[in-house]
């Protein structure tokens, strides 16, 4: 999301900081194998933008790139007792480089804010595949009634600002089914189940889409020849992802599509399902950036990667609203619901504040929402989080124990029962929507650290101001004539 590395005099010498914009091209990496570890992974900067600030509100430069960003590096030394300056990456003021992608049509200013409450992301798990006897077996935990019956549940408890993505949806589930397919399992529901579950809840101010990720494939989904893309040595690119699936996972290894099958592919569902579904969400092209190469070498650079998305997006964006998973910023201008927003830094140990660089950015451009609530970021500390940064929160659900996907690449969905979330749904809900609720439509202007654990976010919408205090402390804190409890947050009118 963003963070501070405070000027100090460190007394052992730090690796540096290297952060590709936009994520590694990783058909130039050395090797044409990658391997997923245990290890916490690095995060990538999204925007090409960095800056250096003497103090809070003293003397300071942002810089950006407008072109050639795919191509970019943003590096920080700090220093230590051999070199005695630190290297880039610190405080800007976000006003500056906000207003500057408005004014290059980068983001747009939203102005219907017609509810007066703020959105709840509720996507759902469908199914996915594990080994059987012989071949592989589906294994499907939601089928569209079950969606039905617990929108309709959240509905009745007061929650009407929703908006979903069906993960799973296809034939073979999350893992085998071909990106581009339009095969459905009786199991999960044909496609005019879909589509009248679409229109049904369309008529109640409810959006559904297909969710999907065009880029991610592997060897049982699809062939190799002509759909995935090559290493600058010329060997397919692998993704392994041994080491966190389960043993009996029927597939480990994964391979990247190229650039123009992730767009065809993309085309080809949105062309089936723009009749009747008001969205689409979209994984994997919303944040990997490859270029691509053949037997003659380079056949399509990251830039002509970028044009080839963002021509692809163009297409579908006057029909459809876009749901991105964590975008690059190249593709803001399509973007109506950013997905996955990350709430935390790179996690190197001379980065001292985590701050909502990103948010700010983009607030009052497009709807952002936090990680999945039911996965680690549920406790009172993760929900004033999600105050602080004006995050909407989201949730993945299931009808069936998520034990049931144990033997399924997605494994890592380990609580997604809804039985057991529909009481904290409505709790996380009303905490943030009962404080963000209050400044939609407003301009987050302003974000100040009082004192340690406490933070005042200041939102201005003509001549009005309100500042909403958020005390992460266990203690009382006084703003003015105004007490805020332990870990809770107030809005200041």
């Amino acid at each position: 999301s963003g963070s501070l590395i405070r000027f100090q005099d460190n007394s052992a010498a730090f690796s540096g900081y290297t952060g590709d914009i936009y994520g590694s091209d990783y058909t130039q990496d050395t090797f044409f194998n990658r391997a997923l570890s245990d290890m916490v992974p690095l995060k990538n900067p999204v925007m090409p933008v960095f800056g250096i600030a003497h103090g809070d509100g003293q003397a300071a430069f942002v810089a950006y790139a407008d072109s050639g960003a795919e191509y970019m590096q943003v590096i920080m030394k700090p220093e230590e007792n051999m070199t005695y300056y630190n290297w880039a990456y610190p405080r800007f003021v976000y006003n500056t480089y906000r207003k500057h992608l408005i004014d290059e049509g980068i983001l747009t200013e939203t102005t219907n804010n017609s509810s007066s409450d703020i959105p709840l992301r509720l996507d759902f798990i469908m199914s996915d595949s594990k080994k059987g006897i012989v071949g592989t077996e589906e294994v499907v935990v939601t089928n569209t009634e079950d969606v039905n019956q617990m929108l309709s549940a959240i509905m009745e408890d007061g929650i009407t600002n929703v908006n979903s993505g069906l993960y799973g949806w296809q034939k073979g589930g999350e893992t085998l089914a071909k990106p581009g397919a339009d095969k459905y399992s009786s199991d999960i529901g044909k496609e005019k189940d879909f589509n009248n579950l679409f229109t049904a809840f369309a008529g109640k101010g409810i959006d559904i889409s297909y969710a999907r990720d065009y880029t991610i494939i592997n060897d049982l989904m699809i062939k190799n020849n002509g759909n995935a893309a090559r290493h600058i040595s010329s060997w397919y690119l692998e993704l392994d992802k041994q080491r966190i699936l389960p043993e009996n996972s029927p597939v480990s290894i994964f391979r990247y599509a190229t650039t123009q099958r992730s767009a065809e592919w993309f085309l080809d569902q949105f062309k089936r399902v723009s009749s009747y579904s008001e969205s689409m969400t979209v994984g994997g092209l919303s944040e990997i950036l490859l270029s691509t190469y053949d037997s003659d070498g380079l056949k399509t650079s990251v830039t002509e990667a970028i044009t080839m998305y963002q021509e692809t997006l163009e297409k579908a964006t006057e029909e459809v609203k876009l749901n991105l998973e964590n975008p690059n910023m190249y593709l803001w201008k399509y973007t109506d619901r950013y997905l996955q927003a990350p709430v935390g830094t790179s996690q190197y140990v001379f980065e001292t504040d985590a701050v909502p660089f990103l948010q700010m950015v983009l607030h009052g451009t497009m709807e952002i929402y936090g990680p999945y609530s039911n996965f680690s970021f549920y406790t009172q500390a993760d929900i004033l989080r999600m105050i602080d940064y004006n995050l909407s929160p989201s949730f993945i659900l299931s009808k069936e124990p998520s034990y049931l996907l144990a033997s399924t690449v997605s494994a890592d969905l380990y609580s997604t029962e809804f039985s057991q979330y529909e009481e904290l749904i409505g709790d996380v809900y009303s905490q943030v929507n009962e404080v963000l609720g209050e400044v939609i439509g407003y301009t987050w202007t302003g974000r100040t650290v009082l004192h340690n654990g406490v933070i005042k976010n200041t939102y201005t919408n003509g001549d009005s101001v309100k500042e909403i205090i958020i005390n992460y402390t266990d203690e009382t804190v006084t703003y003015g004539q105004t007490k805020v409890a332990p870990l809770s947050a107030s809005v200041i009118l």
